[in-house]
């Protein structure tokens, strides 16, 4: 256990524990087994899962009796490989705790001796994929502190960082600190005063969600897994610790939920000394239901796909921008995580293309999880799209949820101030034709009015309805329909 404290800051082991009783609290019968796939004789704990949750990613102390970083994929059930990550991502004494980005392309992790250089004892260091080339950098001063600070911890979609440090205006020993995304950087970390105490906690684990937090604290004498869930106003509410069996007379730490399913991979400690790992199933505290979207983004003509495009999710309700994440650079294949309850759009977009988006109604009956939806991009000369904008049935004004994607048309004829656009509205088969040639024009002048309204020329915009005459798809289901209602832009030469 010598390197295991160095990152992880465990104690000894004092019990092996295997058992399955049915906790109390839920009422559901709880397994935890070992997955020998995973472990070895030496400490071997899981932080983290991408790529959505085909591949996770091991801290491993067998080679050398010191701490390194391994990958391995996961699919149905299955486990790989275990590949040992080199160059910068090893180049340090001791290497471990990644934490990803459900797309896998952003890492924060944990070394010791690192020979980028650091703040303190331990440093936070970021990692950023592109291809299969990892570029690494200290996650500089603002993070880090002339003391201890490990096991990160990231939101999937990147935007929150929780971590464990000993540096003062804490509470105890280790605490746990928070983090968010400021533009190109961080924000000053502030401790989570609700979940610390006079003694450890350490282990940050947040699931998919965003809001449930597990974490390890040995309050009570050995190391034990709670879990507490962000509250409206953005601050944890009160921990609760997890029954018997995931709690033991040992000590547990890292608590993963499996994404995709009702389980979830724990680190405890042996009668031997090491931490290894084990699946707990069902998962007894699980977190609030997350559809993951995953495809390829491709071009349009080509079928190629098209590596580092932008996916940006917005909730439409709040109009806010959530959160960034990129296609990969060779494959274009794209991942994101939206929890349950709100409706959003995910748009792609990549200099030289026109934008695209799609809504994405999450509720909590998931039937179909992951979803595969790709993405065709069409480039900017002679492109057409459709624009995710909404209106009430019958009516011609902009509804709220429309303002983003407007807002990105904005942006893109600033960007290019000699485009010209052609906004084309169509509606379904119901009706007349001469009332949805009148309904689909007064849809594009809506559009066109709004531009203007933000700056752009009325000269470079002509508006066309085109009623039910132009429909995207045959048929007269409901589904059919919809996709025929819609607005899109042409660029003119």
């Amino acid at each position: 256990m010598r390197t295991a404290a160095v990152l992880a800051c465990i104690g000894c082991a004092v019990a092996f524990v295997h058992a399955q009783v049915t906790p109390r609290a839920v009422g559901r019968t709880v397994q935890v087994v070992p997955v020998p796939e995973l472990n070895s004789s030496a400490d071997d704990f899981v932080t983290g899962f991408a790529r959505g949750g085909r591949e996770a990613y091991l801290t491993s102390s067998r080679a050398g009796n010191r701490q390194r970083l391994y990958r391995v994929s996961y699919e149905q059930g299955r486990w790989g490989e275990l590949e040992r990550l080199g160059g910068e991502l090893s180049d340090a004494t001791h290497v471990g705790a990644a934490t990803l980005t459900i797309d896998g392309n952003l890492m924060v992790f944990a070394a010791f001796q690192h020979e980028l250089g650091g703040q303190g004892r331990t440093d936070l260091y970021i990692a950023e994929r592109r291809g299969k080339r990892w570029t690494v950098r200290n996650a500089g001063a603002g993070v880090n502190s002339s003391y201890w600070d490990s096991q990160p911890c990231l939101s999937a979609d990147g935007e929150l960082l929780i971590f464990a440090s000993d540096r003062p205006g804490g509470t105890g020993g280790t605490d746990l600190w928070m983090s968010r995304r400021q533009g190109g950087g961080w924000s000053a970390p502030m401790p989570l005063s609700r979940l610390n105490t006079a003694a450890d906690e350490m282990a940050p684990m947040l699931a998919p969600d965003g809001r449930t937090l597990y974490f390890a604290s040995n309050r009570d004498g050995n190391f034990d897994i709670f879990v507490s869930r962000m509250q409206q106003d953005g601050t944890f509410g009160r921990p609760e610790k997890l029954p018997a069996p995931v709690n033991t007379s040992a000590d547990e730490f890292f608590f993963v939920p499996i994404p995709g399913e009702d389980a979830a991979l724990l680190s405890r400690a042996t009668a031997a000394g090491d931490l290894d790992v084990f699946r707990v199933v069902p998962n007894p505290e699980p977190p609030e239901p997350v559809l993951t979207v995953q495809g390829t983004v491709l071009d349009a003509r080509s079928n190629e796909p098209l590596g580092g495009a932008v996916i940006t999710i917005t909730d439409l309700r709040t109009r806010r921008k959530l959160a960034e994440l990129y296609s990969d650079e060779e494959t274009g294949q794209y991942y994101v995580a939206l929890p349950s309850g709100r409706s959003y759009s995910i748009t792609a977009s990549r200099e030289g293309y026109l934008f695209y988006s799609e809504r994405f109604d999450v509720g909590r009956d998931l039937r179909q999880n992951p979803l595969t939806k790709d993405i065709l991009l069409t480039p900017i000369e002679g492109g057409r799209t459709r624009l995710l904008v909404f209106f009430d049935f019958d009516k011609a004004e902009l509804k709220e949820e429309s303002f983003p994607e407007l807002d990105r048309l904005v942006e893109l004829l600033r960007a290019y101030p000699n485009l010209r656009v052609l906004v084309e509205g169509h509606t379904d088969d119901v009706g007349t034709d001469e009332y949805n040639d009148r309904l689909s024009q007064r849809r594009a002048d809506a559009v066109k009015q709004y531009l203007v309204q933000n700056g752009i020329d009325a000269r470079r915009i002509e508006t066309k309805g085109w009623g039910r005459r132009k429909p995207l798809v045959r048929g007269t289901t409901e589904e059919a329909r919809a996709q025929n209602r819609r607005v899109e832009i042409q660029l003119l030469p």
